[in-house]
C-alpha cells in the first residue's frame, strides 16, 4: 500500500462530530444519511435527514443510502415521515 493509499484510508474512516437535532453525534467523515440517523438513535424507517447550511436545507429524503462526506460541526435535522398530528 502506498502512502497516498494509506492517507486515503485514514481520511475515509476519520470521525467528525456533527449535530443532529441539536445533539452532538460522532460519525465517519464518509457515511450515509441513514447511518447518521442511526448513530443519533433515530429510526431510519420513519425519518430522513436534512443538512442545514446557513439558510439552505438539503434533503436526503429517498436517498438515505447515498454516500456523502460530512465535515466537523455540520448541522443536520431529522424529519419524520409519519402523519402530522393536528390539534
Amino acid at each position: 500500500m502506498t502512502t497516498a493509499d494509506t492517507q486515503h484510508q485514514e481520511t475515509r474512516y476519520k470521525m467528525v462530530t456533527v449535530t443532529v437535532d441539536a445533539e452532538p453525534v460522532e460519525v465517519p467523515k464518509h457515511t450515509t444519511p441513514n447511518a447518521i440517523l442511526g448513530l443519533a438513535g433515530i429510526d431510519v424507517g420513519t425519518h430522513y435527514l436534512v443538512r442545514i447550511t446557513g439558510r439552505h436545507q438539503h434533503s436526503f429524503a429517498g436517498r438515505g443510502n447515498e454516500e456523502i462526506s460530512v465535515h466537523e460541526r455540520e448541522t443536520f435535522v431529522s424529519v419524520s415521515t409519519g402523519p402530522t398530528p393536528t390539534a
